[in-house]
């Protein structure tokens, strides 16, 4: 057995006793050898253990990533295994399910949760807010706010959703989530390449009805789905004129503006009405307005003007308005007012039953759409969260499911 106290043979490398003159091995002298050093085999024992703790750690955090990934994605799956895995595997989004109880009433608290880009997450409130399908769907340019506002109202009086296109046109998931659907009429309002979009709606549905509603410029445009909404209506009879420079208020008003089939119209950041607005206004027959986030003029029989310190507060002065004129917060949404897809895509659907959008700046409510919240809350049966969980977390205390 060797010990620490062995003696090497420099000629063979054998291991000799502490008294041994000669080599056991080879027979050579053994004086002046040096006995084999401690430290190493110390620093050797100090390593192993450095090894084994080492080890151990690594063990510890891989054993809880594991066990946090299944706590935070796969039991929720579990929970509401019919509609999730659905919408996962369909448009790579989640939306979940939970019922917050007040001491009064029932309330549906909703988290949808946002897909890859802009374009995934208005294919995923596709499904969400039309899950047997439409027999019009609208396709509005997806870069620009201007291209699109104007298409919430017309797809609320078609009854159809909102799907935002890329420049390049239909791409492979909104080809899939447009088959869905099933449509046998197709609005294009703000495009891009109108005639190649055509030709991916067709090589995706055969042959549907499709309508180009896309103008020279986003002033145009409104003024064509203006048209079309009177067209499809028979009769319009208010306009809502919005900035073209900020997205806020007009998102707002859009639930609004479809369930009450009013056209959203443009106006200019230099704040003067275009000629060719104004020939709109007059061809539509009407004489009221409402006109949010803009002091622009209008000579109108009837004009309500609902301007804040800034878009937000401005905001809150809509939905205060909306209240008064057959909205109610019983549906609500809230989704980032810093940009405009997640809530354009969600107007049409919202117009459907008189909901109304609440925005949010920098992932939470202002002081006065709070306040109005907070003075509706016993009065919502459904409450729908665009991509927003912390917001979720901090006003229904439960981010997912409780």
């Amino acid at each position: 057995m060797k010990t620490t106290d062995d003696i090497i043979c420099r000629q063979c490398g054998g291991l000799n006793k502490p008294d041994d003159q000669y080599c056991w091995h080879c027979g050579a002298a053994l004086r002046g050898l040096l006995r084999p050093p401690r430290r190493n085999r110390e620093v050797g024992w100090v390593g192993r253990a450095l090894k084994w703790v080492l080890g151990l750690a690594v063990t510890t955090v891989v054993l809880y990533g594991i066990y946090y990934g299944v706590d935070r994605y796969f039991v929720p799956l579990l929970k509401d295994g019919k509609v999730q895995a659905e919408v996962v595997t369909t448009t790579a989004s989640m939306i979940v399910r939970s019922s917050s109880t007040t001491t009064t009433v029932a309330r549906e608290d909703i988290l949808v949760a946002g897909g890859k880009d802009r374009y995934a997450t208005a294919a995923a409130i596709s499904q969400y807010g039309f899950p047997t399908g439409a027999q019009a769907v609208v396709l509005a340019g997806g870069r620009e706010y201007t291209d699109a506002i104007s298409a919430v109202p017309l797809a609320a009086a078609l009854g159809a959703p909102v799907l935002l296109l890329p420049s390049e046109g239909v791409r492979a998931d909104i080809g899939s989530e447009l088959k869905r659907l099933g449509p046998s009429r197709v609005f294009l309002v703000g495009v891009s390449r109108v005639s190649t979009v055509k030709r991916q709606v067709k090589d995706v549905l055969g042959d549907p009805e499709v309508e180009d509603l896309t103008g020279g410029d986003p002033y145009e445009t409104a003024t064509l789905v203006a048209a079309e909404m009177k067209s499809q209506l028979g009769e319009v009879t208010r306009i809502v004129v919005a900035p073209a420079d900020s997205f806020v208020e007009a998102l707002t008003v859009a639930p609004l503006a479809g369930a009450k089939g009013w056209p959203i119209l443009l106006v200019p950041p230099d704040g003067v009405i275009r000629k060719a607005t104004l020939r709109s206004i007059e061809k539509l027959g009407v004489d009221s307005a409402l006109m949010v986030g803009t002091l622009a003029k209008l000579s109108l029989g009837e004009v309500d003007r609902l301007v804040g310190t800034d878009g937000f507060d401005t905001a809150a002065l809509i939905v205060d308005y909306a209240l008064q004129n057959g909205s109610s917060l019983a549906h609500t949404a809230i989704a980032t007012g810093d940009g405009f897809p997640d809530g354009l895509v969600t107007g049409a659907y919202l117009a459907k039953d008189g909901g109304l959008l609440l925005p949010a700046h920098n992932g939470r409510l202002s002081s006065p759409l709070l306040s109005l919240f907070e003075a509706n809350l016993s009065n919502i049966r459904k409450l729908e969260f665009l991509a927003l969980p912390d917001l979720k977390k901090e006003l229904t205390g439960s981010p997912t499911l409780p």
